[in-house]
């Protein structure tokens, strides 16, 4: 389960749409679980594992993703900065 302290934090890089995301991957790894249902751990009124370590995936990814774009657009605009002077 999920904890009201844990989903604190994860709600500082919750991604867009991420129930739909938890559950396209958990499709992808033979699980079929209720938009509701990946609702219901995440939001701490039910217990389940195999969702709620799909949810850590789903969420690591899209930090890492994020971190990735920014990181490009830094190098991209240092580029630019460099070829102005």
């Amino acid at each position: 389960m999920i904890t009201t302290m844990q989903r604190k934090e994860l709600e500082k890089i919750k991604p867009p749409k991420y129930r739909e995301r938890v559950k396209e991957y958990l499709i992808e790894n033979d699980y079929d679980f209720s938009l509701e249902t990946i609702q219901k751990v995440y939001s701490g009124k039910r217990n389940n594992l195999v969702i709620a370590k799909a949810i850590t995936i789903v969420f690591n990814n899209y930090m890492k993703e994020k971190q990735l774009i920014n990181n490009t657009i830094n190098n991209i605009a240092n580029q630019i900065k460099n070829n102005a002077d």
